[in-house]
């Protein structure tokens, strides 16, 4: 059994996004209450959190190399779960910003090899699910994301970014993919070996960026 649903994951990956896409849209179209919809995305964070590194502690699997919340996805998640812990929308932007076309990117490619464990991909598909779950929020509670907004998002992802390199070269990582391709079918195979592929990544980060800024902009809400 365990093994036809780890083959399901890996040979179906956007099979599962699909059906975690209509649970989105039937979430978002029938929950009409903000705060309804902010208790449903703490339980889904939260047992997102607690099955992954529970799984990977209690059969003694875990890795700091590669289990760290230290993609920009999983570090976005941690967040969006921090800030709802703590009441404070002061992250609100930036968590969109790195939300919508993060969780559209982990629906469509994954970066995991077949020999992943069932949990890392359920992970996966959870995670960039409370992605766009939190991004359709930040859009029904109408969220406008200044230009000022967007700028400063931009620097404190290169600051981050900075942080990931200087982790990845001291501690043998690949956080952010900043050392080889991503493993797995995803955008990256489209482009050169390192450095290439990672331009070509954040090109189309900051065309997410920006698309993103637009759509919550406030001539999105007037």
């Amino acid at each position: 059994m365990i093994s036809y649903i780890q083959d399901f994951f890996v040979y179906n990956h956007l099979v599962v996004s699909a059906i975690l896409a209509l649970l989105l849209l039937l979430l978002y179209s029938k929950i009409k209450d903000i705060e309804t919809m902010f208790t449903v995305i703490k339980w889904t964070l939260f047992i997102n959190f607690l099955s992954f590194y529970g799984f990977l502690l209690f059969l003694d699997q875990f890795d700091y190399q590669k289990h760290l919340p230290l993609h920009l996805c999983y570090l976005t998640e941690l967040c969006i779960f921090l800030s709802l812990l703590f009441k404070t929308k002061i992250l609100y932007p930036w968590l969109v910003l790195n939300s919508l076309g993060g969780g559209l990117t982990g629906f469509l490619n994954s970066n995991l090899p077949e020999n992943s464990f069932i949990i890392e991909r359920i992970h996966l598909h959870l995670s960039h699910f409370n992605l766009l779950f939190f991004s359709m929020i930040a859009f029904k509670m109408k969220l406008i994301i200044s230009k000022s907004s967007f700028v400063k998002s931009l620097f404190f992802n290169i600051a981050v970014f900075s942080f990931i390199v200087f982790f990845n070269i001291v501690f043998s990582s690949n956080y952010w993919f900043t050392v080889k391709k991503p493993p797995g079918n995803n955008l990256a195979v489209l482009f050169p070996e390192w450095p290439y592929y990672l331009f070509g990544l954040i090109i189309i980060g900051l065309i997410s960026y920006y698309l993103t800024f637009k759509l919550f902009s406030k001539k999105t809400f007037q």
